[in-house]
């Protein structure tokens, strides 16, 4: 799992956390976990949704870590109100379209403004077997506390965030579908492709 503080954010969500994991045996379950955490009431279904507040991101269609960073960071910069001043000194809730900060990330992720469809596609569906988990925190919890949650929801194996690299393990007949691209996978076309993507998520929240 890496871990990252960005001093220019606020400190309820300076600290980002992600865990990259292959071969994932309990897609289904997670799945099913978010579905009754969110309608579950009372302190039961607080504490549902306290067990599942992450971000559940599908690595089938990232392209790169930099995809994955330029979602992560998109979906808390444009959740934060713009004038910081008006903040302080209590630092600010983020306001989301989604249901949260965490399913901001795959409404970052996605080419349209449709939360259901991001959810849909970027989010955990049953037949996942690569998954990114983020975790937005202050510093109330450590790494490894972080860490432990993370572990207690998702059976798979723990891999580099290096390998989002990977050219060979994207679902690329699936991402160019969504992006509208052709399906060429060779030499230049590919890393422009690659380019493509990641600045799709960049220039959506710059506009």
């Amino acid at each position: 799992m890496e871990s990252y503080v960005l001093p220019h954010l606020p400190p309820n969500v300076r600290n980002v956390h992600i865990a990259y994991f292959e071969n994932v045996a309990n897609a289904p379950e997670i799945r099913a976990r978010l579905v009754a955490a969110a309608t579950a009431p009372g302190a039961e279904g607080d504490a549902a949704r306290a067990s599942v507040d992450f971000g559940f991101v599908e690595a089938s269609l990232l392209v790169s870590k930099q995809h994955l960073v330029n979602g992560v960071l998109a979906a808390v910069l444009t959740s934060l109100p713009s004038d910081r001043q008006t903040t302080l000194p209590v630092p600010p809730t983020p306001k989301t379209r989604s249901h949260n900060l965490h399913s901001e990330i795959l409404l970052a992720l996605s080419p349209n403004n449709n939360i259901t469809d991001a959810i849909r596609r970027h989010g955990v569906g049953d037949a996942t077997t690569r998954l990114v988990v983020v975790r937005y925190a202050d510093n109330t919890l450590a790494q490894e506390e972080i860490w432990a949650m993370i572990a207690s929801v998702v059976r798979g194996t723990l891999t580099s965030l290096d390998e989002l690299d990977n050219v060979n393990k994207p679902d690329w007949t699936r991402i160019d579908k969504l992006g509208e691209m052709n399906q060429q996978k060779v030499g230049d076309i590919m890393a422009r492709k690659i380019a493509a993507v990641e600045n799709i998520v960049a220039i959506k929240h710059a506009t």
